[in-house]
């Protein structure tokens, strides 16, 4: 079934719709034949760059805005995610508890037993399967068995997935033409632009908002220049991809500073089939060392922020909901090379295996190390040695069956800078993370198992600790903050913490987020004012009412904030 993607939101209510084979349809017939009653498979396919993942989304907001299902599940794929990767992160949309150990066995049975009686909405964005019957693999209940009006909808490049997918309607978009394209492109830049450009460009909406990109923010004395670099960028029109990697290429060039330019190849260390954190994203861009003209963490953010919004102009991330920026997977393509060149290399599940020992990638990979939702399991360790790396930046995140970290581990590691567990199920943290003098951003957050945290009493440097999410965290180790006088920020939100030690060296500290800790220690008293009222007021630390640098302090629920009592 083929479709013209003319990328304009249908602003009409959509009717029940019937398309006879082969019909070239607009987009608004394309989403009522998409979310017609019937159950059944529906499959996108087309080259990078075309608008799949776009056409999926109407499809999806279209659905989710008119309540058309009961429950709706976007998962984001990519080559290199395997099947039970794909396999938990339905689950965890599904809010299933799969633990740690669990086998992707009876993780498929209880998503099977979640939607077999429910009218689902599955996307599965930019999917590779190979594998045959791959619904059945991943617990998903077939639409047309079901009977209850479901839909999966698959975005794809590879005839192959198709194949296994079988759907019942196959969608392949098509190319803008080419006034299309020229108002895409007028729409990006804000003006009017010479039409020629659009020419080399193939229809590909990808390409159209790569080019407005690279031409953005130029001054009109200026323009003839560049728009003479983005022909000589466009070249002859050979391959959709050969003009999408010169004009990826334009963009990177067109960034306005180095800066600009390792923030932007910072984003290549998190894994292509998830969303990127803006809060995250940068506070590892200054404590990382990428923005060095930020002295505090508001001026982080501000810079961060403009640096974000330069990106997002240049057409080289584009955001993904509120909080979270994603690359598109042909630009991370393009510029992999570019990455691995300056030390910005995200490892792809298939490069660990616990059998080769960790000091093997510490000096292949050199300064930053990526294994974010990898394939790391129990113990994580290195075999004794007297030698040490050179790495400032160790990224685990997301490794659920790393339970401990060995002893020694860290004893070869000290000029690390940034460590991130987060969403491990480590429990204790290892006293050779006392060595890390120069760390100056650790992570915590989302380590449910982990009770105490330990050793870190001697980490001067430290700018910034989360521990936020962590259920059984009950304690911080007495005297943890003594020597901390640059910590800028304090996350303990969401923990079982019920007291905290001295904050008083902490002359830094400006952030402190104690949200949602119901176990926290509080005083009671009353005020009467012709009526009588019972306040409970959260009981803080020596240091907090001395330091004077605390501006933001969150503590309380998110529906009731508590009171301070300094």
């Amino acid at each position: 079934m083929a479709s013209y993607c003319c990328f304009r939101k249908p602003r009409t209510r959509l009717p029940s719709f019937t398309v006879p084979r082969y019909r070239l349809i607009t987009l608004h017939d394309m989403l009522c034949l998409i979310l017609r009653r019937e159950g059944e498979v529906v499959a996108i396919e087309g080259t990078g760059g075309l608008g799949k993942t776009w056409v999926a989304k109407a499809a999806f907001e279209t659905a989710r805005n008119s309540n058309r299902f009961d429950t709706y599940i976007w998962v984001s794929l990519s080559t290199s995610c395997s099947v039970r990767r794909c396999i938990e992160k339905i689950a965890i949309v599904l809010s299933i508890d799969i633990g740690e150990e669990l086998l992707s066995s009876r993780i498929r049975v209880m998503i099977k037993e979640h939607l077999v009686r429910r009218k689902f909405l599955l996307v599965l964005d930019n999917a590779y399967f190979v594998e045959e019957n791959i619904l059945r693999i991943l617990g998903i209940p077939c639409p047309r068995e079901q009977s209850l009006g479901s839909k999966v909808i698959v975005t794809t490049r590879t005839g192959r997935t198709v194949s296994v997918m079988d759907p019942a309607i196959l969608i392949s978009p098509q190319p803008l033409t080419d006034q299309a394209s020229y108002d895409l492109l007028r729409e990006k830049i804000g003006r009017d632009i010479d039409l020629g450009l659009v020419d080399n460009c193939f229809g590909m909406p990808l390409s159209i908002i790569l080019l407005a990109g690279a031409l953005c923010d130029v001054p009109e004395q200026k323009s003839s220049k560049l728009i003479s670099e983005a022909y000589v960028a466009l070249g002859p029109k050979i391959s959709v991809f050969a003009t999408m990697i010169r004009l990826v290429k334009l963009c990177y060039r067109r960034l306005p500073s180095d800066t600009a330019r390792h923030c932007f190849l910072y984003c290549l260390l998190f894994p292509d089939d998830e969303a990127i954190p803006v809060k995250d994203l940068i506070i590892l861009w200054k404590l990382d060392g990428i923005i060095q003209e930020a002295r505090h963490s508001h001026q982080a953010n501000c810079y961060g922020e403009e640096i974000l919004h330069v990106l997002l102009k240049h057409g080289l991330i584009h955001f993904e909901g509120d909080h979270h920026i994603r690359m598109h997977d042909v630009i991370r393509e393009t510029v992999s090379q570019l990455g691995r060149d300056n030390g910005y290399v995200e490892q792809p599940e298939k490069y660990f295996d616990n059998d080769i020992p960790f000091e093997y990638l510490l000096a292949k990979f050199g300064r930053r190390i990526s294994l974010m939702n990898n394939t790391v399991k129990e113990q994580l360790r290195a075999s004794p040695s007297h030698e040490f790396f050179s790495t400032w930046t160790l990224l685990l995140r997301g490794n659920r069956r790393m339970r401990t970290i060995s002893e020694e581990f860290f004893c070869r590691l000290g000029m690390l800078r940034v460590l991130d567990l987060s969403f491990t199920a480590i429990r204790i943290l290892p006293q050779s993370i006392s060595g890390l003098y120069y760390l100056r951003l650790l992570l915590l957050v989302g380590c449910e198992y982990l009770e105490e945290i330990q050793h870190i009493g001697s980490l001067g440097m430290l700018e910034a600790l989360s521990a936020s999410g962590c259920g059984s965290l009950k304690r911080v180790e007495c005297g943890s903050f003594d020597r901390m006088r640059l910590l800028e920020i304090l996350d303990l939100s969401g923990t079982s913490i019920e007291c905290l030690p001295s904050l008083a060296a902490c002359m830094a500290l400006n952030q402190l987020a104690l949200q949602d800790c119901a176990f926290l220690k509080s005083e009671q008293t009353m005020e009467t004012d012709h009526k009588s009222y019972d306040t409970e007021f959260i009981r803080f630390p020596y240091g907090v009412s001395k330091t004077g640098a605390v501006s933001n302090l969150q503590i309380g629920t998110n529906l009731v904030c508590g009171s301070l009592k300094m």
